[in-house]
């Protein structure tokens, strides 16, 4: 069953005393966290302090050492790993695309979904006009890695696909890094209508990203070391 974030009795995410390492390497140390229903939550920090792990962790890449991640209350470890992934969206710096057409790469997300959906999340990812250029519309094949887009194209199919999938907790991995000031802008519009009322996880670097989150979660070396507002951070 999907979870409800309206209906969470518990923080739809918490955290508790989050511990991994690889080899002798020990990346988080000890993390704690609760999220409610609909928060918007930035990481920040430098690279290997441990912000892509735990996010890594929270899809179940791999699990902890110790400590545990719930969501509305149940382990991770006791739900099964499909029933996880239909509730996370992810949309990665570099977007997954398979050289198929934009019809496969969006149902990927959700199968069953009919033509009006998709056109809808391509809409509200800012994503249709690229797709109706194409005479071959949403059959045309997108190349290896998705070659034959550009990257905000690229970048505002997957948004398109999150929406599609319509997962309560989504999850924004250095999105916007790679593109130039002017894509950026349209794929941060993509962005903002996809984060609308849902629980969302956000790793960036640039302000435009993290200004307007809930709260922004500081992490150096392991551990989250402070926590607050952009202008609480700031100040």
């Amino acid at each position: 069953m999907p979870i409800d974030p309206a209906a969470a009795t518990h923080p739809i995410v918490a955290v508790q005393g989050l511990r991994k390492r690889f080899g002798s390497n020990e990346v988080l140390k000890g993390v704690d966290l609760a999220v409610q229903p609909g928060e918007v939550i930035a990481l920040v920090g430098p690279t290997g302090a441990g912000k892509t792990t735990a996010l890594a962790l929270l899809h179940r890449v791999f699990d902890p050492q110790s400590g545990r991640i719930t969501i509305d209350g149940i382990d991770l470890r006791e739900m099964k790993l499909s029933a996880l992934r239909r509730n996370i969206g992810v949309v990665f710096q570099e977007v997954l695309l398979f050289n198929r057409s934009i019809r496969e790469n969006l149902t990927a997300g959700k199968p069953d979904a009919t033509d009006a959906e998709m056109l809808e999340a391509l809409r509200r990812a800012h994503a249709l006009d690229f797709v109706e250029r194409n005479p071959d519309k949403l059959n045309a094949i997108v190349g290896e890695r998705g070659r034959f887009l550009s990257g905000g194209e690229r970048q505002r199919l997957s948004i398109a696909r999150a929406l599609l999938k319509n997962p309560p907790i989504l999850i924004l991995d250095e999105a916007t890094s790679a593109l130039d000031a002017q894509t950026e802008t349209k794929v941060q519009a993509a962005l903002d209508e996809v984060m609308k009322d849902r629980t969302t996880f956000v790793i960036a670097h640039r302000l435009a990203t993290i200004r307007n989150a809930t709260r922004i979660i500081v992490f150096r070396d392991g551990r989250a070391v402070e926590a607050g507002t952009f202008e609480e951070l700031v100040a």
